[in-house]
């Protein structure tokens, strides 16, 4: 993982504001593991496991979530 800066509009993005909270940290997770260039292998059960190691959810249903508009 990447150290990574969250500008203040993250918090007022009204796309993001309507996703659940799990779904939103799971976006600012994934900029952190993206490399330079936003890139990141799709591989959901290490995406879980680095991201949200400890939330009982379905990883899968959160990225989809997040696919349409940001992905």
């Amino acid at each position: 993982m990447r150290t990574r800066n969250l500008k203040p509009g993250f918090f007022e993005n009204d796309k993001l504001g309507e996703l659940e909270p799990l779904a939103r940290i799971l976006f600012a997770g994934l900029w952190c593991l993206a490399d330079r260039e936003g890139r990141l292998e799709y591989r959901p059960k290490r995406i879980k496991a680095k991201i949200l190691p400890y939330d009982d959810c379905d990883i899968v249903e959160l990225l989809e979530l997040l696919e349409p508009e940001f992905i």
